[in-house]
């Protein structure tokens, strides 16, 4: 029980591949935690840049860094949760951070309340400077919470921004041939048991950048497009409910190829079946 150990151990999991520009900036977020009983595993995904001296340069005990051949994010993050030792799991891409706080606020969530399987917050999302804010997401707690994450929408998912107890995650890992949205299936397969809860206040910062993975419209549109297949498959969505996704995939995609002033790809979201 969490109540019978005043410092549970906190493995972080930080894949990088190619990230010199903001690695030292997404560590130092970990170094800055109020809570101080954490291991951070950073899996330097075979860059070719100098992520991996940027990392070295890093001097602190409670720091993993592993070396391994570029095999994808997802390999990544299933290294990471092999590695983790702690009570508890959380993620932090090499991009984002963590607010202070974004620890010991869930942690003393978790103390509270003994059945919690993971914790989310409010996730802001920042410029590439970090100096504006673009937008804030706050969290609800789902009344069914394995079927709100078969939406697109779901109101409970931003990313990996969840903190999780270890022994709920179990042998789960991230799907390997899924090269965009795996978080998404992660969750998803997570979230089909256990109970969610969530703090109001932020626990982690996304950095918007050009370049991204999730900049990628095309690819990201085939990704949406197969996560809809994949619920349509083993979901639990009714008819009508898989109806309302399908339209909000197109109206999503619609808009997005739109604003960046592709009216072909645009017009083919509305007659794809």
């Amino acid at each position: 029980m969490i109540g019978e150990r005043n410092h549970p151990l906190v493995s972080i999991i930080l894949p990088a591949y190619n990230a010199e520009n903001t690695i030292a900036a997404a560590i130092a977020s970990v170094l800055d935690q109020t809570y101080t009983h954490w291991e951070l595993i950073i899996v330097e995904n075979g860059s070719t840049d100098s992520t991996f001296e940027v990392c070295r340069q890093v001097q602190d005990e409670r720091i993993a860094l592993i070396r391994y051949p570029q095999a994808g994010l997802s390999r990544a993050r299933n290294i990471g949760l092999d590695r983790a030792k702690g009570e508890f799991v959380c993620f932090l891409d090499s991009d984002d951070l963590l607010p202070p706080k974004s620890i010991s606020l869930r942690l003393a969530l978790f103390a509270e309340n003994p059945n919690l399987s993971y914790c989310d917050g409010i996730v802001l999302k920042k410029n590439e400077d970090l100096d504006t804010l673009i937008e804030e997401w706050h969290p609800q707690v789902p009344i069914d919470l394995a079927k709100e994450m078969n939406k697109i929408d779901a109101r409970c998912f931003c990313g990996v921004t969840w903190m999780i107890q270890t022994s709920h995650i179990q042998n789960l890992r991230f799907d390997e041939n899924w090269s965009h949205l795996e978080d998404r299936k992660f969750f998803y397969e997570l979230a089909q048991t256990g109970v969610y809860g969530v703090v109001e206040e932020p626990v982690y910062i996304i950095r918007s950048r050009r370049g991204s993975l999730m900049t990628n419209h095309k690819k990201l549109q085939l990704a949406y497009r197969r996560f809809l297949l994949f619920v349509e498959e083993h979901g639990q969505l009714s008819k009508s409910a898989l109806t309302d996704q399908r339209r909000f995939y197109k109206r999503m995609f619609f808009k997005t190829h739109l604003k960046s002033g592709r009216l072909i790809p645009a017009l083919g979201v509305l007659f794809e079946r």
